[in-house]
Parts: structure tokens; sequence; C-alpha cells
């Protein structure tokens, strides 16, 4: 139930109409390509029809498919392949399911090149040239003559079998390093022949693929090319070369061009927190002013506001944001109605989506803030079939998504929270430099709670007997940090993670931190941060003419027991984090025995032997521990359910927690 009316947000240029070749979409909201994980598994299928059903229900104006392989050695693991017959029907239930309510949905084209894994294919990878990657550290074959020309007819006969089967348009994936981009790069093309040498020539494969997929499908047919705008590789495609290539592409016959950036290769951050809103906007701009088709862009598109300025001023015909997509399967729903409020605004975190890529073998993609995310079918937003009093003790994410969750299945929901905010471990990430998204997810969850009419009660601690009166009471209290076993930590000089992020202490200029996982990693890059201006500050002195205003001399040292930094990190983050510390002169030490902590530092042994690294403050990040509960005083009075931390904290991490949440919240009943 609604307590109140929201305020709506008309996005204006989000919400006008559009063409894309021959298809007409009723706004400007696309859903970009991803492999969600369930893909070329039987058993799966159903899953995936439920995925893309419920974004069309979600007013996706069109949905692109995660990547169709064209060719078996373009492939990977549970992908689907254009060339085998099963795979092809299997294909054609994702247009059934989205045509059903109305929507409409194109399918990717896909060719790995140098990306694929042999073990996954069942055969060495071919590319343009014998180059390894630093993905795969395996070194491909040189595609022949005849190579090049099956793939071509593949790309072709694979588009004209996604046409046949009922889908609505194709993209050809001629980005991000697979095997289009690879022939377009000189860092992967030393070919003499037709195909390599001159920029000319390095595009003949995308147009020779453009225009054979043409002769296939007709003149009408939608085709998009999703292009690399930016490399991020020294040494690639020239900003020249690009706008020629898109240029060429268009005259090719391609009806729209999406702007992908970087390759998985890349040293420079293209889809985590740290890359701000938009922050690549300029580059698709700069070829929307030299082609006459629609140009759309993807990268860190995830709020309303960001996009809809970006297609008002002219960067931009379409967005076509995915992992937005996970987060709220409503999105463009919510932004046609104007309903920001209501929105669950993906956080790029990463943590269940791409890291579920990364690791092998893959694991099925979710979202942190969204469990439900490619399971929509298990956990349907309906009623439970009885209605109960439920208590939900703390308001960390877990306890948060606990509320929300009972309260949408009608139950009577009271939330607890000890503290004056709601927020919880969220909180302190949000104020860990590029990682303020985590606000959106606090203010989603407050908004939530106060549409479903949740009682809250700030500053609260609840007592066995006030529980004991619920039917079911959540215990969510997440954790603490832990003190490590080390002589000294009782000494004044020494704090917690909590009480620096919380600003409950004043930071000190020698510091040492005990600990090099996440937690330690993220207050490192915090405090040295903090050292300097704030960007803000350095562009009005820099607009001004003053000197650039000096930092605040601060020594860092990270302490870690492993011989490695950063562990708890995400595959697809933990070399950004790590880069951005050694770009702010953060100082790593690691295989360290600690010995004591003194007022004037910390004792270790080290490789390098017996070292007292000075300090005027010691900073713990050594790991967290369950907070104490309440539930042994409760048991055999209520039916009770501990989750997150409060549960088990050893590698807990923000996934888990509110996974767990979700799912004790949506069985009671």
């Amino acid at each position: 139930m609604t307590t109140r009316q929201s305020v709506q947000v008309r996005y204006r240029a989000l919400s006008q109409p559009g063409r894309i070749g021959s298809l007409t979409l009723p706004h400007r909201v696309l859903m970009g390509s991803m492999h969600m994980g369930l893909e070329g598994q039987p058993d799966k299928l159903g899953q995936l029809c439920d995925f893309y059903r419920e974004r069309a229900e979600g007013m996706a104006a069109l949905i692109i498919t995660g990547g169709a392989a064209v060719t078996q050695a373009g492939g990977a693991d549970h992908m689907y392949v254009l060339t085998e017959d099963a795979d092809v029907e299997a294909l054609a239930s994702l247009p059934q399911a989205v045509h059903e309510v109305n929507g409409k949905i194109a399918l990717q084209l896909f060719h790995s090149g140098r990306y694929a894994f042999a073990d996954e294919i069942g055969m060495q990878p071919v590319a343009p040239s014998p180059i390894a990657s630093r993905l795969t550290r395996e070194v491909p074959r040189e595609m022949t003559d005849e190579d090049i020309a099956d793939t071509i007819l593949a790309f072709a006969q694979g588009a004209r079998r996604a046409m046949d089967v009922g889908y609505d348009a194709v993209e050809i994936m001629g980005s991000e390093g697979y095997l289009l981009n690879q022939f377009l790069s000189p860092l992967t093309n030393h070919r003499e022949d037709e195909y390599g040498g001159s920029f000319e020539r390095r595009m003949r494969m995308s147009l020779d693929v453009v225009q054979a997929i043409r002769r296939a499908v007709g003149a009408q047919y939608p085709i998009i090319f999703r292009m690399s705008g930016l490399d991020c590789m020294p040494g690639s495609t020239t900003p020249e070369e690009t706008i020629a290539f898109a240029k060429a592409l268009q005259e090719a016959g391609v009806d729209a061009l999406n702007i992908g950036i970087g390759w998985h290769e890349a040293r420079v951050p293209t889809v985590q927190q740290i890359v701000p809103r938009g922050g690549f906007a300029t580059i698709a701009g700069t070829i929307r002013g030299h082609v006459s088709i629609p140009v759309i862009g993807a990268n860190r598109l995830n709020v309303p506001e960001v996009a809809d300025a970006l297609v008002a001023d002219g960067y931009l015909d379409f967005i076509a944001p995915a992992r937005p997509w996970l987060a709220d399967s409503q999105l463009a729903r919510k932004v046609v109605e104007g309903d920001r409020a209501g929105l669950n605004v993906c956080i790029a975190c990463n943590q269940s989506c791409l890291d579920h890529t990364l690791v092998r073998p893959h694991l099925p993609v979710s979202c942190l803030v969204n469990p439900r995310a490619g399971q929509e079918a298990s956990w349907p937003v309906v009623e439970a079939p009885a209605k109960r009093r439920v208590a939900v003790v703390g308001a960390g994410p877990a306890g948060l998504q606990a509320a929300v969750t009972a309260a949408q299945r009608g139950h009577d929901v009271v939330l607890f929270e000890r503290e004056a905010e709601i927020g919880g471990q969220f909180r302190m990430a949000a104020r860990i430099p590029g990682k303020d998204e985590f606000y959106e997810t606090i203010r989603y969850f407050r908004e939530m709670l106060e549409r479903l009419s949740v009682t809250v009660k700030m500053q609260t601690e609840p007592t066995p007997d006030e529980l004991s009166m619920f039917d079911h009471v959540v215990i969510a209290q997440g954790v603490v940090p832990r003190v490590p076993e080390i002589r000294g930590t009782d000494l004044p000089h020494v704090v917690t993670y909590a009480q620096v992020l919380n600003g409950e202490v004043q930071v000190g200029r020698q510091i040492a931190i005990i600990g090099a996982g996440g937690i330690g990693c993220d207050v490192a890059t915090f405090l040295a941060e903090g050292s300097h201006a704030p960007a803000d500050v350095q562009a009005f002195f820099a607009l001004q003419s003053l000197p650039t205003p000096p930092a605040m001399p601060r020594e860092i040292t990270v302490l870690a027991r492993s011989d490695r930094y950063g562990h708890g990190i995400g595959r697809s983050t933990r070399w950004v984090v790590k880069q951005e510390m050694n770009r702010l002169g953060i100082r790593v030490v690691t295989n360290v025995d600690f010995r004591e902590i003194t007022p004037e530092g910390v004792r270790i042994t080290s490789p390098d032997g017996d070292v007292f690294v000075k300090a005027d403050q010691v900073i713990l990040c050594a790991g967290q521990e369950a907070h104490e509960t309440l539930a042994e005083a409760l048991k055999g009075k209520v039916a009770v359910h501990v989750v997150g931390g409060a549960r088990d904290s050893r590698g807990i991490n923000a996934a888990r927690a509110i996974r767990e949440a979700f799912e004790v919240a949506y069985q009671i009943s």
C-alpha cells in the first residue's frame, strides 16, 4: 500500500518515440546485451524466457540478447551456437516469450576470436593473427582465407536464422575486443593480405559481414552494429579511423550504431563505479556528429536524469544499458512514468553480474540489489498465503531487503534499528571514493519502506519480550569490526575502520592499516583521496588560474598477512582498486607477522626481517565478527531467522547478505 504519491519527473527526451531502420520504437530506452549464464542449457531455457519476458513487461523498447555464436569456434561455455539446429530452436523461444507481452527483441551475433578458451569451444581459437590475449593467455590460430569466408557466411546465415525464428532485429558484436574488433585493430591484425595492413583493409572484414547479412535478410530488416568507440588500448584504432569506420558501416547498410567502450584487456575502467555517470557519452556524441543513422550509448547510464540530458543534448539517440535492467526489471516503465523515486538503481558493483561471468565455471548472473534477477519464475511477486506479523532487527542492507520483501508479500512488518540512520555497512561503503552509488540503494529502500507502510523504529533495540509478540523475527544485525589478537590493540591511537568511516575519530597523518582485504584497501583509498582537495575545488582553482591547492601530507601503509592484497574484491574491480592505490602512493607490505602495536607504530616481521612501521594512528581492518544477536533469547518463543553477517560473518559480503534476507523473508508464510 502506498502512503503518499511520489513526485513524478518528466523525462521528455527519453520518452519520445524513435526508429531504427524499419523498426518503430515507443521510446528511447533499450536493453543492452548481457550474458546471463543460463544460455545453452535446456533446463534453463524457461528461466531465460522469464527473464526477458519480465523486462519486456517493464517496457524495454527493444531487448538485445546475450551473444549467440555464429560458429562453434566463436563461442564460449554456455553459449548458443547458430549452426546448431537445437540451439536455434531454443533461441526461437525468446522472441515468442517477448512478443507475448508486445515487446521487441534483437539477437546479438557474436564471435569471440582470440577471447575464446580452447577447453570451452573444443578447438584452438582463431583470430586475424596468432597473438595471445591477457584474458586467455592462449595463442590463437591465424585465420585462413577459407576461415574468413566461412565466418562471413556464418554471420549472414545466423542473421537469416534469427529473422526466420522471429527476432525483430540483429546486432553484430564488433566491439570490446572480440573478433571483428580484432580485425580492425593494428594491435591484433598483423595480416598482409586484403584483410590486413592499411585501415581500409582492416575494416574490410566488418564491412563484408554487414553486406553479407544485408543480402541475407533483405533491405528492410534492422541491423545494429556494436562498434568500439574507444578501445582504451595504446596503439590501437585512432579516433580518426573510428569516425571513418562509422561512416563506412552506415554506407554498408547498418541501421544504427551501438557504441562500446574498451577491451576486456584494457587497463581503463569502463563499467565500474569509479566511472562517472555517462562518462563516455562524448565518445558516442562525436561519432553521432558524423553519421545520420541513430547512435546508441550504454556505459554507466544508470539513472534517467543523466541519460535524458544526453539524448536531449544530442549526444545519443537511444540508450541501451544492460546491468540497470538487472537492478530493476521495470526500468523503462519507471522512466516513462517518471517514477524516479521508485527506481532500484544499478550501483555498478559487478558482484553478482560481471564477476559471475569471469569465474570458471561461470555462475548464473543475478544482481546484488535485486536477488530475483534471473530467477523471476522462482520468486514471483505475489502475496503470501497467510498474513503474518514480522519483526526485522537491523536496518543494514540485509534487514532492509528482508523488511521490503516481507511487506511486498503482504505481511505487517516492523523494522527496528539501533542507530539514527538506515543503511548500515552501505553508509560506510558510500563514503569510499567512487562508491557513492551505494547511497542510491539506501534511498530506494527508504522509499519502499514508506510505500509499503513498514513501521520503522529508529534508535530502538527491542527486547525479547517485545519480539516474542511477532509471528516471525528476522535477525539482521550484521557485523562489527574484528579486533585481532595483537598486543597493543587497546592503545588510544588504535581505532576500527567503522570509527574512521563513521567520522567518530580524527584521522592521523602517519597511518598503519592492519588488514589488506576489501575493507583495508577501501579505507586506504578513502584516506589517501581525502588528503587532496576535492575535484570541484581543484577545477575551481584551475578556472581561476590559481595554483593547484596543496595536498595534506598523509603517509599510509597497508599491512597484509598473506602474500596478496585485495582479497574479497571481485575480479572485475580488484585491478581498479589496486591501480588507484598505486596512483595514490599507498604503500603495501605483504607476508607480515604482527608482533605488537606501540604508541609510535607497529612492530612486524616481514620478508625483509624485523621492521618498525611508524604510525600516529593504527586502523584495524582485520575482518568482521557477527553482531551479538537476540536469537538465543528468542528460541522457543517465536520463529527466528538469522541472516547475513549475523548468521555467519566468514567471507560475508553484501550480495550474500541481501540474497539470504530476500529468500528468508520471501518464504515466510
